[in-house]
């Protein structure tokens, strides 16, 4: 049997979800929890890497077990021994062809910013407090640069030579008082590209770069990688398959 499960999690006290050697993260904990209830070692896989801070919605992972065991009991066993920033949200059945990265259609990520003066203190894991008023109008014009079929290299943390052309369906940017949403779907991401868009949509609405569009690539004086937004703001919230 295949199982697929939607997971929501609180990145905060983890180094990414993507497991790694001697370090804290999201999947090593869901792979411990798996053991505990087949008593085998279960390797999953997954729609989306986050990064260390990163939060979800509902990232998806996928699995097979040589048994049958009902969906809401795999739910609530998992639940049970999982730590509670990590959280079940669903389980079902999937075809042995399913793959939670390779079946996916598109994904979508928000990311919160806040520029009033006074951040909750309970929100300071969960939003990047910005120092100064957002320009939202200008925003909303350079962030039409990022939509469409790119070369994304300029704004990801990839090796040289790895291919970074992605599409990019949608980037939305709205005001709710003091909060500012960024919200973006495309078929794939690559390794800090939201928060790097994000880091320099924010830089330019400080005049703190020039953006100018040639061809199909983005051009800035000065590193562009080096406007970065935090990664507590940042959540993957939903992957469609």
């Amino acid at each position: 049997m295949r199982y697929c499960a939607c997971i929501a999690y609180d990145g905060t006290n983890y180094s990414g979800f993507q497991i790694q050697p001697d370090v804290k993260t999201v999947q090593g904990e869901i792979e411990k929890a798996l053991k505990r209830i087949f008593k085998t070692d279960l390797r999953i896989n997954f729609a989306g890497r986050t990064d260390a801070g990163v939060h979800a919605f509902e990232q998806v992972i996928d699995f097979p077990v040589i048994a049958d065991i009902e969906t809401y009991s795999l739910k609530k066993a998992l639940n049970s021994v999982l730590p509670e920033d990590i959280r079940i949200k669903s389980v079902k059945i999937v075809d042995n062809s399913f793959h939670s990265r390779y079946s996916a259609k598109f994904r979508e990520y928000v990311y919160f910013a806040f520029d009033g003066e006074y951040l909750p203190p309970f929100l300071c894991r969960y939003v990047w407090h910005v120092k100064f008023k957002l320009d939202v109008d200008a925003m909303r014009l350079a962030s039409r640069l990022f939509v469409g079929y790119k070369d994304f290299s300029f704004v990801a943390n990839e090796p040289e030579g790895k291919n970074c052309t992605r599409e990019v369906y949608f980037l939305r940017i709205k005001r709710y008082r003091e909060f500012v949403v960024f919200h973006i779907r495309a078929g794939g991401f690559l390794r800090g590209m939201v928060r790097n868009i994000v880091g320099l949509l924010v830089g330019y609405s400080a005049n703190a770069l020039q953006i100018d569009k040639s061809g199909n690539i983005i051009f800035s004086r000065g590193n562009l990688k080096s406007f970065k937004a935090p990664a507590c703001g940042l959540f993957l919230r939903r992957v469609a398959y």
